[in-house]
């Protein structure tokens, strides 16, 4: 299929006009090669700096997915670490960090597909904690959308201050809201206009990933599973590993040392990854509810800047002739990057068991750079 550059043509899937690459609308389609299929001097190129990367970086063991216009492959490097000296494979799983939070607002997307709610609507209207805390009608949160919490345009903290537990444990292991968080919501106020600035935060994407289960009304676990996992074959994604075993890599810091906290959200693999590049290139054959949802997350919502704009849970920049789309994550010196050129039908993921510089997003785009210059 002859590939289209970055024509702009008009989409009103979420309720909007926006501006969105043509390359999002093309038909879906099959990828017909599989893992494995890179060419063999891209290969031994992407090997060698990958080795130097980890050497570099003090990274135990890495699983990078690369995936260029049908062409695959799943390289990796070192252990999985801990008592284990294993090596890495395609099927180890490394916890994702916040790439879950792209995860997380694909089921959203896909909430809004079937009709449940709009992007504009207050997350509030939806949203409940344990023992049926509600938002009172009088918070100013009650005016937060659900636009404002995928783009992080909320004006809420990163956190909650004083949590007792961290910020996401709950909604990934099938429990409510805590009442807590609800208190605080409250009786917060923001600092500033929401809708008006880019100010990351973690509670804004685990309301919003609340909000999702809410409406889907299924336990998070189950719906990632059967509304998205599922369908794209990932067969080693969600909330597994909660004990070290075989085949599930351990975060090591810096100097080697193992570390003891435990990750909060999702873990992966390479072997997976590979399917959500291909999904989010168009390059898999999906339910179509599903496949309108997946692109529907690359959407524009917010401008931060000239080259910068923020999607649903997507960083979205130009980088030279090529839009980028991209999501890193860190938890528990876990590191992980993800990244896509929809123009080029290209990208990569990145996976670590450590968290050293340079980072995972670095290396990423190293990869994307070396295949652009061996065409």
């Amino acid at each position: 299929m002859p590939r289209v550059a970055l024509p702009i043509v008009l989409s009103t899937v979420i309720g909007l006009t926006v501006g969105v690459p043509s390359a999002f609308a093309r038909p879906q389609r099959r990828a017909v090669a599989r893992a494995g299929s890179c060419p063999s001097a891209f290969v031994s190129r992407a090997q060698r700096a990958l080795d130097a990367y980890a050497k570099t970086s003090k990274t135990t063991g890495i699983a990078v997915a690369f995936y260029d216009r049908g062409q695959s492959c799943v390289l990796t490097t070192g252990s999985e670490g801990g008592r284990q000296t294993r090596a890495v494979t395609p099927a180890t799983a490394f916890a994702m960090g916040s790439i879950e939070k792209v995860f997380n607002a694909t089921l959203l997307s896909l909430d809004i597909v079937k009709g449940r709610a709009t992007i504009d609507d207050a997350a509030a209207k939806y949203l409940s904690g344990a023992n049926g805390a509600r938002v009172t009608p009088n918070a100013p949160f009650s005016r937060i959308t659900l636009k404002e919490l995928v783009t992080h345009s909320s004006a809420l903290p990163r956190k909650p201050p004083n949590e007792t537990q961290r910020i996401g444990m709950n909604l990934y292991r099938d429990k409510p809201l805590p009442a807590a968080v609800v208190a605080f919501l409250n009786t917060w106020r923001p600092s500033y206009p929401p809708g008006t600035k880019y100010v990351y935060s973690n509670l804004g994407f685990v309301l919003a990933g609340t909000v999702a289960v809410e409406l889907a009304r299924q336990p998070y676990t189950r719906f990632l599973s059967e509304a998205l996992t599922g369908p794209l074959g990932m067969t080693r994604t969600g909330v597994i590993c909660a004990t070290p075993t075989a085949g599930c890599a351990v975060a090591h810091a810096a100097n080697g040392r193992a570390t003891t906290r435990t990750p909060v959200g999702l873990w992966t693999t390479g072997d997976d990854m590979l399917r959500f590049i291909e999904a989010n290139l168009g390059d898999l054959t999906l339910p179509p509810d599903l496949a309108r949802a997946i692109a529907q997350t690359h959407v524009e919502l917010f401008r931060v800047g000239p080259d910068h704009a923020v999607g649903m849970g997507w960083e979205e920049r130009n980088r030279g002739q090529a839009l980028l789309l991209s999501k890193d994550g860190l938890d528990s010196t876990f590191s992980s990057w993800v990244g896509f050129e929809p123009n080029r039908d290209r990208g990569v993921a990145v996976l670590r068991n450590g968290d050293g510089k340079p980072e995972a997003g670095e290396f990423g785009q190293q990869l994307l750079a070396l295949a652009a210059s061996a065409q």
